[in-house]
C-alpha cells in the first residue's frame, strides 16, 4: 500500500514539474518571437560637418521610438533641454554660430529630434553648420 502511495505521488509530481516545464519554454519561445519582429525598422544616420561626410550609420529600432532616443543608442551625444549640443565629440558653438541641424528624407525638420517618429527607410542627415 505504501509503495502505491508514494508511486502515486511520485507521478503526481513528475506531471505537474513536466507541465511547468513545458509552459516555461512555451513562454521563452513566444516571448524571442515578440522581441525579435519588434526589432525590424531600420534608417540611415549621416553625421556631417559643413556638409562633408563623417560618419553614416544603419540604426535598428522599434516602432514608435523618436530620432533623439535613437541617436543616443547609437552615438555618443549630448543635449541641453532637448536641443542636441554634441554629437560624437563634435560640439555645436554658439559664439561660430555654428549648431546642429538636421533633415529628414530630404526636408529640413521643423521640429526637435525627440518629436520625431521614424518610420522605416527613413534617411536622417545631421549637419554642423554655421547658421
Amino acid at each position: 500500500m505504501k509503495k502505491t502511495i508514494n508511486y502515486l505521488i511520485l507521478l503526481t509530481v513528475s506531471i505537474i514539474l513536466f507541465a511547468g516545464c513545458s509552459n516555461m519554454e512555451k513562454k521563452t519561445i513566444e516571448e524571442s518571437h515578440t522581441i525579435s519582429t519588434e526589432v525590424q525598422h531600420t534608417a540611415t544616420i549621416t553625421l556631417q560637418e559643413d556638409g562633408k561626410e563623417l560618419v553614416e550609420k544603419e540604426v535598428s529600432f522599434i516602432k514608435g521610438q523618436n530620432l533623439l532616443t535613437i541617436l543616443q543608442e547609437n552615438f555618443s551625444v549630448e543635449e541641453d533641454q532637448g536641443f542636441i549640443t554634441s554629437i560624437e565629440g563634435h560640439q555645436q558653438n554658439k559664439k561660430a554660430q555654428r549648431y546642429w541641424m538636421f533633415s529628414v528624407d530630404g526636408k529640413s525638420a521643423k521640429v526637435g529630434a525627440k518629436e520625431i517618429i521614424l518610420k522605416d527607410d527613413q534617411k536622417i542627415v545631421f549637419n554642423l553648420a554655421k547658421i
